[in-house]
């Protein structure tokens, strides 16, 4: 495996009823539909992709990647709900959407896709595709799998033959040779790390409703988010003229945020590497991200300014280092497992990769199903659109009220107001109006909406895989 995928195989143990790692997204088709082309584009992009095909086990002492034959024809489940009324076909299609997303996956038997089309009219269908995160990551969507089932929906519905190149590496290469790569520069990078981490992530960022359960409980909820085209456009001039990419100005806005609802200055957040350091990678689908930990202090009142260029040194200085797998650091810096949190930060952030070209009549989306957990306290998720940013807040219910995060949302919108007006205000400023939160009350009760269940506890067969696991030391 991956370090990467060797992460999510252990989280994914220690958190078996919550599917922390199923993923739902939506493409839109409207026009014509060819259900025959459709499943013959999906059964082509596994075959082409190892990643797609893959399962995770033990050989011998180790975890490995066990790649399957390529399938010969992928059904996909078809229902038509076109004779309802419009409101019941949305019901009905969510919930059918929502049922593949809950299921859990078998990572030791597959497949680890599951895929459906609903027909809400002639002209109208939804291709509903559930996934596992531990083969894929959003360049792999939004980039490959986007533009290759374009590709070869329109090329099998008119009866050619793929016209796609066959890909030189697979992601399984890939694994290989980061295990390699990372035993040589890993002791160059750690001293990085292990001094920029030190002490982070002993308290929380950011206050919650209600004190932090001893063990977590994934509960999640999500809110969306965004700002108009004129507001990203704007937000954009500022970046430009802070010689600054979008990403370290909306992160410096969220460091603004936390800092104002807290006024705690040493603050972590975490975000996602792209992983994919060869260019051999970029056509090859498969989960290459990792975790780094950005830390930012505020004191003393900087400006807006200031604070992206904080943000601008601490990003560059993350991924100068970034070929120490998250992973990897967890394991050699941690104090020891919490199980009330995560290590070094509680709240991850990220910007969606660009989304490929899509043709007329298609349409993606990934927040129209929730499946009701997080990983983190608080996980942004924003993507640059032509009509703005669009994105999702997802939090965690154990620790705050839906109100929280309402206000948390719109307290953000008004810190971007006031930085594209004038980005050299200083961020107490900036924060002026936004309520400091509180400290939680210990007899506060969580929210009683469930979404999933809490985990079991776990047996001593997977918490033995675990100890194996870690009893055995990473190959080079």
């Amino acid at each position: 495996m991956s370090y990467a995928q060797q992460q999510i195989w252990l989280h994914s143990q220690l958190a078996t009823e919550v599917p922390l790692y199923n993923e739902p997204v939506t493409i839109y088709r409207y026009g014509p539909m060819d259900p025959i082309a459709l499943e013959r584009a999906f059964t082509e992009i596994v075959r082409r992709h190892e990643a797609w095909r893959t399962t995770f086990g033990w050989k011998g002492n180790d975890l490995v990647q066990q790649v399957q034959p390529p399938p010969e024809h992928i059904a996909i489940p078809y229902v038509d709900v076109s004779a309802v009324s419009l409101e019941s076909r949305e019901e009905a299609a969510r919930k059918i959407a929502m049922e593949d997303a809950l299921r859990p996956f078998d990572l030791a038997a597959g497949p680890l896709y599951r895929p459906r089309l609903v027909r809400f009219a002639e002209q109208e269908h939804r291709f509903y595709l559930a996934l596992h995160h531990i083969i894929f990551d959003g360049l792999s969507l939004y980039r490959i799998f986007l533009s290759e089932l374009q590709v070869l929906y329109e090329a099998f519905s008119q009866n050619k033959p793929s016209p796609l190149p066959p890909l030189p590496l697979q992601y399984g290469d890939f694994a290989l040779w980061q295990r390699g790569w990372v035993g040589e520069v890993a002791p160059v990078q750690l001293p990085y790390w292990r001094s920029k981490l030190e002490g982070a992530g002993q308290r929380d960022g950011l206050r919650t409703d209600r004190p932090r359960p001893a063990i977590q409980a994934h509960r999640g909820a999500m809110v969306t988010l965004g700002l108009d085209a004129a507001t990203t456009a704007a937000l954009k001039e500022v970046s430009q003229r802070l010689q600054a990419t979008p990403f370290m100005t909306l992160l410096a806005t969220f460091y603004v945020l936390l800092w104002a609802r807290s006024r705690e200055n040493d603050l972590t957040i975490g975000t996602s590497s792209a992983g994919r350091q060869r260019p051999e990678l970029e056509g090859i689908m498969g989960y290459f991200l990792d975790t780094v930990v950005l830390r930012n202090n505020l004191a003393g009142d900087p400006s807006f300014v200031d604070v992206v260029s904080r943000c601008r040194e601490e990003l560059y200085g993350a991924l100068a280092n970034d070929a120490v797998p998250f992973a990897m650091l967890v394991k050699e810096l941690s104090t020891g497992r919490d199980g009330s949190r995560n290590p070094f930060f509680q709240v991850m952030f990220s910007l969606e990769p660009p989304l490929s070209q899509l043709d007329p009549g298609w349409k993606f989306a990934r927040m129209d199903i929730h499946i009701g957990s997080t990983k983190f306290d608080l996980n942004i998720e924003l993507d640059d659109t032509p009509h703005g940013l669009e994105g999702r807040l997802i939090y965690n219910r154990d620790l705050f009220d839906r109100a929280t995060i309402d206000r948390m949302v719109a307290d953000w919108r008004l810190i971007v107001a006031r930085v594209v007006a004038d980005p050299t205000r200083r961020i107490e400023e900036l924060s002026e109006g936004i309520e400091i939160s509180e400290v939680p009350a210990p007899a506060s009760e969580p929210e009683v909406v469930e979404a999933v269940p809490p985990p079991k506890p776990q047996s001593n067969g997977i918490m033995g895989s675990v100890r194996r696991l870690f009893s055995n030391k990473p190959q080079s």
